[in-house]
């Protein structure tokens, strides 16, 4: 009896790394996700809560200069890493999420705790919104991408932002869930990220 509730407890946790997922993409259709009117941010577990937001136009062109020079797709990549950080550290205050910690799982915490459906969420509409505004010249946004047991991977379920290569139509996933809020975030091929990669000293699944 014991051996059966230990395997369908684990049978639990492979399903649920994160909250109940909700729409995850349902944001990028609100509002009017112009970061000088207002953009949708999720605040709570699951996207269970939304802040229409706003940037002042010198936080929005602060996001836009670091794609000043842009060389190629890679450098375009890293130069999306920086700016997503950088996206999460003004809007953290603003949403009341500044002190979120990576990593948070399936059970939630509240105060302003984000789990990876809610960071993919709002990955997902910085990303759009960056495009939108001309920034990215070699990548499109894409839809999440999931991992784990129920997406044909092994491991917990995880959810991510993920862009297009132009040139190519290579993916690659932007995941910001792994460290506090405004810390680094990855980009990495969607093949490895699905596989289960996760950073060096950043949250385990």
């Amino acid at each position: 009896m014991i051996a059966k509730h230990l395997i369908a407890f684990a049978a639990l946790l492979a399903l649920a790394a994160c909250a109940t997922p909700p729409h995850i993409e349902e944001a990028m259709l609100k509002h009017d996700n112009d970061p000088i009117k207002r953009f949708t941010y999720c605040n709570a577990f699951g996207c269970q809560s939304e802040y229409g937001m706003i940037f002042t136009q010198a936080e929005w062109d602060e996001i836009g200069a670091f794609f000043v020079g842009t060389r190629d797709a890679a450098d375009e990549r890293a130069r999306i890493a920086k700016a997503v950080s950088r996206f999460e550290q003004i809007a953290g205050p603003k949403a009341g999420s500044e002190d979120d910690v990576g990593g948070t799982g399936m059970f939630d915490p509240g105060g302003g705790q984000l789990d990876c459906y809610a960071e993919a969420s709002n990955t997902s509409v910085a990303l759009q919104m960056m495009q939108k505004s001309g920034f990215l010249k070699y990548h499109i946004v894409d839809r999440v991408t999931m991992r784990g047991v129920p997406f044909g991977t092994v491991g917990l379920v995880h959810a991510t932002a993920t862009i297009k290569e132009i040139s190519d139509g290579h993916l690659w996933v932007v995941d910001t869930w792994f460290f506090d809020n405004g810390g680094p975030t990855f980009v990495i091929d969607r093949s490895e990220w699905r596989s289960g990669w996760h950073p060096e000293g950043g949250a385990g699944i």
